[in-house]
């Protein structure tokens, strides 16, 4: 009877060692797992505002950097973007900040912008007039980083900069762009050229009309 009841014990205790050693190791297991994975979290989060570093696009453009040399234009107009740094500029067709009208030639759709005159050029919201315009538009808020895309051409802004990189080849801008109420103001000539139109001032209508250049 004496031996039956400590064999019973013992199995008993046995048993309890076992399931809890099973217990243990599924638990270190699951522990070493579960920190695996959150550690891959951390080092694989991916935060597409950093898409462009904040070091990536120079500040300012200068001349001498580039190969190709350009030349300073005598006068540049506020619709033309001639990829040069001008020395002096013509006048604009008006000088206070207002809500205008952009169409595209041929095109049935009107949209209300707004303008800011400044430094000879005609400052609009680039990604909204580069969406109407037909572009895909993408803005990196980290970086304040414009990124615009169409069928045949590439165009990188940064707030605050002269500076353009068109299908990855450096040119200047015809003014210092800038940043305020979360959008990058540019100019309306480096936006609309760029994406293949030519723009001109109507009056009459307060509209800015856009055309495919040919």
């Amino acid at each position: 009877m004496y031996k039956k009841i400590r064999l019973a014990v013992m199995l008993f205790f046995c048993g309890t060692l076992v399931d809890g050693g099973i217990v243990k190791a599924d638990d270190d297991h699951k522990n070493k797992y579960e920190d695996a994975y959150e550690d891959d979290e951390e080092e694989y989060e991916y935060d597409d505002e950093d898409y462009y570093s904040e070091d990536l696009y120079e500040d300012e453009y200068d001349e001498s950097s580039n190969n190709d040399k350009l030349m300073t234009s005598e006068k540049d107009t506020w619709n033309i973007w001639t990829r040069n740094l001008a020395k002096s500029k013509e006048d604009l067709p008006f000088t206070d900040s207002k809500i205008v009208q952009l169409k595209v030639s041929a095109e049935k759709t009107v949209r209300d912008i707004y303008v800011i005159p400044k430094e000879g050029e005609f400052f609009v919201q680039g990604k909204l007039v580069s969406e109407f315009l037909g572009a895909k538009a993408s803005f990196y808020k980290t970086s304040r980083i414009l990124e615009v895309i169409s069928k045949e051409t590439k165009l990188i802004f940064r707030a605050n900069t002269n500076v353009v990189y068109e299908n990855n080849v450096k040119k200047p801008l015809p003014a210092i762009s800038f940043y305020i109420n979360e959008e990058i103001y540019l100019p309306l000539s480096t936006i609309a050229n760029g994406l293949g139109y030519e723009v001109e001032w109507q009056e009459n209508d307060n509209m800015f009309l856009c055309q495919k250049l040919s």
